[in-house]
């Protein structure tokens, strides 16, 4: 499993993916256009708004698909394949696969999050910190004096985990696309298509199927309903993985 992980976060293909994300994020943001001091928690703000923003939904499935979804058939192309297999067991081969496939996904745009909130951290916190001297708050905006709301960490770390389980969602099933079409292409393409025809369907002809709109899965408290559909997709990649192995 260290082997799989080592070589997903070496390849091209998941620093593609980090760097969308980061393009995406800081493209759906509403920069602060006034001069001065900024609200307590507002480079959090930012970050929260921008990933529950319509760039993200738009770019979160291509991202998703980029770390390693067609890795099995990139390593069946390459030689890999045959030579890792008679060195373990198909069973083992096939779980570290659909884990580092999954993983691969959600740690892309968990990456791209922080790596943005850093950023807006150094532009935006000196600004915010200024502020506070300046209007001298009451000691009740922050908390207890914490300099950023508690409430406001756990809103945005549980949207960026929502985005995570979303994106893994989506990598898992362009996997299982992948095994099954033995085509990198349709790998890429179908959770696409796929995403994008469950958003049509929910704005143009059932508006009230909350569930059928992957991006209020995200902006919505969703994320116990993420992780089960993550595990069941998981386990349905590894399982087909490892009945068409013999094949590949």
């Amino acid at each position: 499993m260290i082997c799989e992980m080592k070589r997903m976060l070496m390849g091209r293909g998941m620093w593609a993916a980090v760097a969308l994300a980061v393009a995406a994020i800081l493209s759906g943001t509403a920069w602060p256009v006034r001069a001065g001091g900024l609200e307590p928690g507002h480079f959090m703000r930012l970050v929260q708004n921008a990933l529950c923003g319509k760039v993200v939904y738009y770019v979160m499935p291509v991202a998703a698909v980029l770390p390693w979804s067609d890795s099995v058939l990139q390593e069946r192309k390459g030689g890999f394949l045959k030579s890792v297999l008679p060195r373990g067991t198909r069973l083992g081969y096939a779980q570290n696969k659909a884990l580092a496939v999954a993983l691969g996904s959600f740690l892309a745009w968990v990456v791209a999050g922080m790596a943005v909130l850093f950023l807006f951290f150094v532009l935006f916190f000196p600004r915010e910190f200024s502020c506070r001297e300046l209007c001298q708050w009451e000691s009740s905006r922050w908390e207890g004096g914490w300099p950023v709301s508690p409430s406001l960490i756990w809103e945005l770390a549980a949207v960026l985990l929502r985005c995570g389980l979303m994106s893994g969602i989506l990598g898992t099933l362009g996997g299982i696309c992948a095994v099954l079409s033995e085509s990198s292409y349709l790998g890429f393409g179908i959770p696409f298509v796929g995403y994008y025809f469950c958003i049509i369907l929910r704005e143009r002809y059932f508006p009230d199927a909350v569930w059928l709109y992957p991006p209020g899965w995200i902006s919505g408290d969703a994320g116990y309903f993420l992780l089960l559909f993550l595990v069941t997709s998981m386990e349905l990649h590894g399982y087909m993985l490892y009945g068409r192995l013999e094949e590949l």
